[in-house]
This record gives C-alpha cells, structure tokens and sequence, in this order.
C-alpha cells in the first residue's frame, strides 16, 4: 500500500495544527485539475490577445483601404485632368502640321492609344468598386501613353519638315546682294543703254554701287562658273540647287574659287564696271530651272513662296 500525503496547516498565531492525509490518487486529480486550469487560462488569454490584435489590424485595414479609396479617386480625377489638359496639344499639333502643310493627326487615332503590355495585378480579394475603379485608371494611362507617343511622333515629324524646309528656304535666293543700294534697270525689254537705239532683253536687274562695293550671296549654294563671260564682264554663277542659280557681273574682283560652297550673306565679290557697262554696278541675275526669272520678288524676302 502507497504512502499518504500529509499536509501540514499550521497558525503560530492562533497555536494552529492540523493535518490533512491525501492519498496519491487524489493528488494526482488534483494535479491534472491545476494543470488543466493553467492550460486553459493560457488559451483563453491568447486567444483573447489574438482577437484584440486581429480587431486593431481588421481597424486599421479599414482605415488603409479608406484612404486607397480616396488616392485612387484622386489619382482617377488627375487622370481625367491630364486628359483634358492635352486636348490643349492635340489642338495644337494640328495647327502645327496645318501651318507645315502636314495631314492632322485625326481624333479617333490620338482617342485610340498605343500602349505597351497591360499590367493587371491580382484583383481577386479587392471589391467590385475598387477594381472598376482600378480598370478604369489602367485604361486611362493606356490611352495618355498612347498620346503621348503619338504627340511625340508628331513632333519628330514636324521638326524634320521644318528642317527640310529651312534647308530649302536656305537655298533660295532671298536677300540683297547689295544690301542697302537701289534697284534700278529691271527685269524686260529696255532701250539698250550703250547704242541708245535697240530693244534689248534685259534679263536681271541691275544695282548701282560705286566701284570695290561688296557683294553678298543670296542664298546657300556651290560656285559653279568663274570667269570673263562676253558682255558680262567678270562673271560669277551660283548653283543653289532645288532649279535655282543666281548670276553676279560686271564684278570688278571675284573673291571665291569655282566649287566652293557658300553661304547666305558671304561676301563674294566686289561690284566693278567691266564687260558691257557704261558705270560700275551689279547686274544679277536669277535662274529657275534654266529659265531667266524677274530676280526683285527674290530679292524682297516677304515675297518669297515656299512651297
């Protein structure tokens, strides 16, 4: 037979003894009674700690998601306004590629966008609203995307037409070649100057300077002729290209040797009086594809044409 347990009360106080035999199968209930006790008050406790910080995290979800609302709104809202704002550009582009002589962009093009791979996160655990309002964001930079490479694209092409265009216009006669001296015998049939009693054809325009004046090119281009040129005198011939060739005689002095390339404005020689001339002046002359034209509306820029 096992042993009891005894257990001992004593008061010191009260002059207290009494003793209490437990036999071991009763401390062994109890034991798992006190075990059971502490296991349980330890699940209740977490399990109640749990819930408290499941409840903070579920409040503070809410909170986050609330203002996710209120950003995608925004973000929904600048969206709609960067849109309206590049309507201001396409308008533009449009007069841009009008002035150019360019065919507009039209508005279903730049309506329709070019955007590259459409990025769709997981939507599966986001509400109905939230993802509506996320597809409608997705579009909506799909399509500006797509605005803005075309608005690109546009400009690159308006930018290289306004370079093949300055690149023409630079090659086009247009300025004085005596700038600040009078125009005088123009362009048609005149009384010739010398024998007083022939109509002769005049095919340029002549401009009095004195002797040793300077004379500027009028357009881009390459010297394609030096030289004594019968009744000219001291002659010199401009290849523009694009059909045009401008003539500069009489020159007392050529500055330029044959194949340079020269620019608008270089001065290229000096006004003389040689060849057929009874007074020194410039007689200059404009070529449009080997056909003599009036040089005055090359010369006067504000009526210069670029097609």
């Amino acid at each position: 037979m096992r042993n009891n347990t005894d257990i001992i009360f004593i008061s010191k106080k009260r002059n207290f003894l009494h003793t209490i035999k437990l036999p071991p199968h009763l401390i062994f209930v109890v034991s798992i009674i006190l075990i059971s006790i502490i296991i349980s008050t330890t699940i209740l406790f977490l399990h109640n700690t749990r819930e408290i910080f499941a409840g903070m995290n579920i409040k503070q979800s809410e909170q986050e998601h609330s203002m996710l609302l209120a950003k995608l709104d925004y973000l929904s809202k600048s969206l709609n306004l960067a849109h309206n704002n590049f309507d201001g550009f396409i308008t533009q582009d449009n007069r841009e590629r009008t002035f150019w002589q360019m065919a507009y962009i039209h508005n279903d093009i730049w309506l329709m966008g070019i955007g590259g791979k459409e990025y769709r996160p997981s939507q599966k655990y986001l509400l109905k609203h939230t993802n509506n309002i996320l597809d409608e964001i997705y579009e909506s930079i799909d399509v500006l995307k797509g605005k803005c490479f075309l608005r690109k694209r546009s400009l690159n092409d308006i930018e290289n037409k306004i370079e093949s265009k300055l690149y023409l216009w630079a090659h086009i006669p247009s300025v004085h070649p005596v700038p600040g001296r009078r125009l005088g015998s123009g362009f048609g049939y005149r009384v010739d100057p010398i024998s007083k009693k022939t109509i002769r054809m005049h095919w340029g325009i002549d401009i009095g300077a004195p002797r040793g004046t300077n004379i500027h090119a009028t357009a881009d281009g390459v010297v394609s002729y030096i030289g004594w040129n019968g009744g000219y005198g001291h002659t010199l011939d401009i290849d523009h290209g694009f059909g045009f060739r401008t003539r500069y005689a009489h020159c007392q002095r050529i500055l330029v040797e044959k194949g340079d390339f020269v620019k608008r404005g270089q001065i290229i020689a000096k006004v003389g009086n040689t060849g057929r001339s009874i007074a020194p002046h410039l007689h200059y002359e404009v070529h449009v594809s080997g056909v003599k034209v009036n040089p005055k509306p090359y010369i006067d820029l504000s009526s210069v044409v670029i097609d």
